[in-house]
């Protein structure tokens, strides 16, 4: 295969990964949308999907790199999917609570346990419901946006595994 494909099948990825890293930051730049832990940490997983795209494009590996690379794009994007869908879970669960959004600053001065805890369980600001667009709210479009950037390394892994099945 050549390095061209391989730079078609990352550079879409890490455009859209990149995109959606660049309107979260713009809603909370413009709109003041303060974003809560898991927003956190899924713009966290989306700059990581994107690093692994730049590095896949930059490196041009060979076709086990090629894997390994699509395998690290995948985790990064199911483990956002994860983190999106409990954010969703956590919204329509109906408890509301009112409760100040910790900064992210202040949130680092907590105690390492905590501030994991709360980036992977999410805090009690996580479930309060500020914008929307479509009818869906900003945890409904990461998890559409992480369930969508998988689908490019889960259908190469899948291609590849159909090539070395045919070979042997």
């Amino acid at each position: 295969m050549l390095p061209a494909r391989l730079r078609t099948f990352f550079l879409p990825g890490g455009f859209a990964s990149a995109a959606v890293l660049l309107v979260s930051l713009r809603l909370e730049s413009v709109l003041g949308l303060m974003p809560c832990s898991l927003c956190f940490s899924q713009r966290l997983l989306f700059g990581l999907y994107a690093l692994v795209c730049l590095c896949a494009l930059l490196h041009a590996p060979g076709e086990a790199g090629k894997r390994n690379y699509a395998v690290v794009a995948l985790g990064c994007s199911a483990g956002g999917a994860l983190l999106a869908a409990r954010h969703v879970w956590l919204q329509g669960a109906g408890t509301v609570v009112d409760a100040c959004l910790m900064p992210f600053g202040r949130m680092l001065e907590q105690s390492w346990d905590h501030v994991l805890k709360m980036l992977l369980l999410g805090g009690p600001d996580c479930t309060a419901l500020t914008w929307s667009f479509v009818d869906l709210t900003l945890p409904e479009w990461s998890l559409l946006a992480f369930l969508s950037l998988s689908a490019l390394p889960l259908s190469w892994l899948l291609a590849y595994r159909l090539r070395t099945l045919g070979k042997g």
